[in-house]
């Protein structure tokens, strides 16, 4: 008990060790930090991944493990604001940080392509020291996850840790337009609340597979308008077939009846959507160790995902909800949530340092072996006609 009470008042004080000190310097992004005041500032080296630049931090001090780390969508790509002091970050952590640009997700789409990226950029790490890993971001988690179940880029790696990842497409657009989800092996929905704006987004990334032009900027003025409280009803009824289905998917309320509106959209977009589900035969040749952060307030992909995926992985994957959490800003967590970031803190730091977190908490859960019964009374080690309150001086040199 003394020890749980100290590991709280650290947690609480912004402590918890190395864990505690990478997660504090996260939350503090470009601001000061206990770990920027004991470590040396990484360096960074501009380099290509298949073709396109990519840059590289190397920690101040001697490293220990290697890590591509993947943006989500973002216009910004690797030089977003947010995953820049994250990169910087795990190389104070003595991470060698490759961050490469995944070109569907600078274009705010979605497109299983940006697998190769992250598979050439896994191939690209440098030989040493330490283990391999790759870390995802949001949407870039598909690629990622899809990469590392090549065989060759598998091969190459010792775990995966993401961040508000999905498995499912699909659930991932139902709980957008609709705010429904559910957990695994669930068949009732659970209601939530969305980002405001987000399928929005979402209609007007895959807007740019849309055959006609027209449709593109009518689509765009009719978020704007509808995000605004505005009437769009003439700018709709302009729309094609096609921009009409992606319109109706985006305005469904009724979960049950997202598969149908998905069903009606364009071939293309069908086809980049499915491309992108992590099903069981997809991620067959998945071997590392898959580390699941996920924010049990996450706005954009809900909780279910990971869990979905943790539960088709099985023991190569732990699952960390964080409670409070939303999307990706570990900012302003109370306890609990403090705690369940430490321990997938704690995992990854583990990682770096050879360990196999899968296995190590798959150890701590199996049920320890049962005690085997003691038959009759145990046998006395007394002579034969000693007395057991007060032996004589006979039996006690016996004994």
């Amino acid at each position: 008990m003394r020890r749980l009470l100290l590991a709280l008042s650290l947690v609480a004080a912004g402590c918890g060790g190395e864990a505690g000190r990478l997660l504090s310097d996260i939350e503090a992004g470009p601001g000061p930090s206990a770990l920027k005041a004991a470590t040396p500032p990484p360096t960074l080296r501009h380099v290509t991944v298949a073709g396109q630049p990519a840059d590289l931090w190397l920690p101040g001090e001697a490293p220990r493990a290697r890590l591509v780390l993947l943006p989500g969508l973002s216009e910004d790509g690797r030089r977003d604001t947010r995953l820049v002091p994250l990169a910087q970050s795990l190389a104070r952590a003595r991470f060698i940080v490759l961050v490469p640009d995944l070109p569907a997700a600078r274009r705010l789409a979605a497109d299983s392509a940006d697998a190769d990226i992250a598979a050439a950029a896994v191939a690209a790490l440098p030989e040493g020291p330490g283990p391999a890993g790759l870390a995802a971001i949001s949407y870039a988690a598909g690629p990622a996850l899809l990469a590392a179940a090549r065989t060759d880029t598998g091969a190459r790696l010792a775990f995966v840790a993401t961040l508000g990842a999905y498995q499912s497409t699909e659930a991932v657009v139902t709980w957008l337009a609709t705010g429904a989800w559910r957990m695994p092996g669930e068949t009732t929905w659970r209601r939530g609340e969305p980002q405001r704006g987000a399928v929005w987004a979402f209609l007007l990334a895959n807007a740019e597979s849309l055959p006609d032009r027209g449709d593109r900027a009518l689509l765009a003025e009719i978020a704007r308008r509808r995000l605004a409280g505005g009437d769009a009803s003439a700018l709709e009824a302009r729309l094609t077939p096609s921009g009409t289905a992606l319109l109706t998917l985006a305005t469904t309320r009724e979960p049950d009846a997202i598969s149908s509106r998905i069903n009606a959209l364009p071939p293309g977009i069908q086809a980049s959507l499915e491309s992108l589900t992590l099903t069981p035969e997809r991620l067959a040749g998945f071997a590392p160790c898959a580390i699941l952060v996920h924010g049990a307030a996450d706005p954009i992909v809900p909780p279910g995902e990971s869990a979905r995926l943790a539960a088709m992985l099985g023991p190569r994957a732990v699952l960390h909800v964080i409670p409070g959490l939303d999307h990706i800003d570990p900012r302003g967590l109370g306890l609990s949530g403090r705690l369940a970031l430490l321990a997938a803190g704690e995992d990854l730091l583990a990682a770096r340092d050879g360990s196999d977190p899968c296995r190590v908490r798959q150890a701590r859960a199996a049920p320890s072996a049962p005690r085997r019964a003691r038959r009759g009374p145990r046998p006395s080690a007394r002579r034969p006609g000693c007395p057991v309150a007060a032996p004589s001086a006979r039996c006690r040199r016996a004994r």
